[in-house]
């Protein structure tokens, strides 16, 4: 018989066994695994202790030792699973990882050539909207308010491409926090107006295009208006809208002094009305809205022009050249703060890069406004039929352009527009930023798949002027290569064909008393370099030139004038 404190031992040694049972099992593993190994080792003990004689007998001396060494063995056996445990998770680890970085490489591979598949499938498709480009230099905030303004007052579908020509005031980090509708080109140095014009024509998508200045607030309805105005007769080319602030016949008087105030006058103002749509000589180029086929023939903007001004001007003579017309949409007002990015130069500065930009302009086109009234008439010649120098006879009266639309479509030879190569020299070599070259033969390009030639020197054009030049076969032969220009020397007096003239075809010459002007001989016409800087930009020089007397040169009929191609320092052009 047990005395009672032996029996309440015996029961605190039972709660202890039992409170160590519930905490092996507590450790995650099974005690279906741990109970038999306990119990194994704790007779084995047992077995050996008495047989060494460290403990006679005993069963309360025993059990505390039984007690000890079930522990060590749970730990023992508790440990060894966790490292099985660990090593298991470790391998199953790398494995998840290797996995999964496998699968996200797959993933990736999948999505960047979908995503290529898909470009290339897109390339040059447009949609059924207008690229609103927005070049900006250090005006942050002027932009901000641009486009907030284009977002609250412009239908959809629109998109926006903001060119950041390299701004220090964090321009382009704000434009990308704005997301939506909101495209931005960070520029790595500023390429002025016209280059930040040119990188967003390249990024643009839409079916019409809208240029528009940083400093300025559009308002309800303008873009409404003015696609009206650009719908309503298919020879204009180029539309513009009203301001307060800007020069020639698109600034008109306003009532209010602050911004506040101009929103109300804007609402009145822009109620449609097709009665205040004119036909215009000049559209600045604050803002402009023109379709992607007159881009695609008339091409981008000139970049020599420093900084900005005469750009725009330059840009719509070749407007003009191709047979387009221009127009105001009287009923389309918007805000212009007013050249605060030419402002910034500061007053010196502004006036060299005036004085600079009108020099060049000059140089390029000598009497432009001439220039432009010569090729009007030539293409009203080629529309009757009339040679040249002889008068048009028959009715003179315009006949409306919509009406013309409507009974002969687009097949009317005086809708039938010009693009810029109509205006590039016969048997010239161009080149696209990639080095490709081709020549220019019977209003074809040809790309030369050899070697180009020494002594010729490509004139580089932007890509997509390229692509509007119909293709011919490709020349694989040095042979089939004519060198231009050719010097005048090796130039040999064969009559052309069906002409009673001895000037070889593509020869450059000139009249005695005038030998600034130079002309190119071509399809049995004479076609005028518009300038000296045009022949230059083609590689003419005074060793190529025929002297002829005028006589000459005015018994051959007159063909396109020839003008330079555009400056493009971009290499992404």
């Amino acid at each position: 018989m047990s005395t009672p404190d032996q029996q309440r031992g015996e029961e605190r040694h039972s709660r202890s066994d039992k409170v160590k049972a519930r905490n092996v099992r507590r450790k995650g593993h099974s005690h279906l695994n741990i109970i038999p190994n306990i119990s194994t080792r704790s007779d084995n003990s047992h077995s050996e202790n008495n047989r060494n004689g460290s403990i006679s007998s005993g069963k309360k001396a025993a059990r505390p030792a039984t007690q000890r060494d079930a522990s060590r063995s749970a730990k023992a056996v508790l440990h060894a699973a966790g490292r099985r445990s660990t090593r298991r998770s470790r391998r199953n680890g790398k494995s998840s990882r290797t996995a999964r970085a496998r699968l996200y490489k797959q993933g990736y591979r999948r999505g960047y050539d979908e995503g290529v598949r898909q470009g290339q499938s897109s390339f040059g498709l447009v949609f059924e909207g207008v690229s609103i480009i927005i070049p900006t230099y250090n005006q942050r905030d002027y932009v901000l308010q641009c486009v907030s303004s284009i977002e609250k007052h412009t239908p959809a579908p629109y998109e926006i491409i903001v060119v950041d020509n390299a701004s220090k005031d964090g321009t382009a980090e704000a434009m990308l926090r704005k997301g939506g509708m909101v495209r931005v080109a960070a520029l790595d140095q500023n390429r002025g107006f016209a280059g930040g014009v040119n990188h967003g024509l390249m990024m643009a998508r839409g079916r019409h295009i809208i240029v528009l200045n940083n400093d300025t607030l559009v308002t309800p309805g303008w873009l409404d208006n003015m696609m009206t105005c650009l719908a309503s007769d298919p020879k204009i080319g180029v539309v513009g809208p009203v301001t307060n602030y800007i020069g020639g016949d698109q600034q008109i008087e306003v009532p209010y002094r602050e911004v506040e105030e101009m929103w109300s006058f804007a609402a009145t103002h822009n109620r449609p009305d097709a009665d205040k749509h004119r036909i215009t000589d000049r559209l600045v180029g604050f803002c402009w809205l023109f379709s992607r086929e007159l881009l695609e023939r008339v091409g981008y903007l000139d970049e020599g022009y420093a900084v900005g001004n005469f750009e725009d001007d330059d840009w719509i003579i070749r407007v003009k050249l191709a047979g387009y017309q221009l127009a105001v949409a009287g009923d389309a007002f918007i805000h212009h703060f007013g050249s605060v990015s030419m402002k910034a130069l500061g007053e010196q500065d502004f006036a060299v890069v005036n004085k600079d930009n009108e020099q060049f302009y000059s140089q390029k086109w000598g009497d432009p406004h001439a220039l432009v009234a010569e090729t009007s008439r030539l293409a009203r010649q080629q529309t009757s039929g009339t040679p040249s120098g002889q008068q048009e006879d028959g009715d003179t009266t315009p006949m409306d352009p919509r009406q013309r639309i409507s009974t002969q479509g687009s097949q009317d030879p005086a809708l039938q527009f010009r693009h810029s190569y109509d205006f590039y020299p016969e048997g010239s070599f161009l080149s696209d930023a990639k080095g490709d070259v081709y020549t220019l033969t019977g209003g074809r390009r040809r790309k030369l798949n050899i070697p180009v030639p020494r002594g010729i020197s490509p004139v580089q054009v932007a890509k997509p002027d390229l692509l509007a030049i119909p293709a011919g076969e490709a020349l694989i032969s040095a042979g089939d290569v004519h060198g231009w220009p050719r010097e005048s020397q090796q130039v040999h007096t064969t009559a052309v064909h069906g002409s009673h003239n001895s000037w070889a075809e593509g020869s450059i010459v000139a009249a005695v008393d005038a030998p600034e002007i130079r002309y190119q001989i071509s399809g049995d016409k004479r076609r005028r370099f518009v300038s000296v800087y045009a022949a230059e930009r083609w590689g003419v020089h005074s060793g190529h030139i025929i002297s002829v007397s005028a006589d000459q040169l005015n018994s051959m009929e007159e063909g396109w004038p020839i003008i330079a191609p555009p400056q493009l320092l971009n290499p992404d052009l």
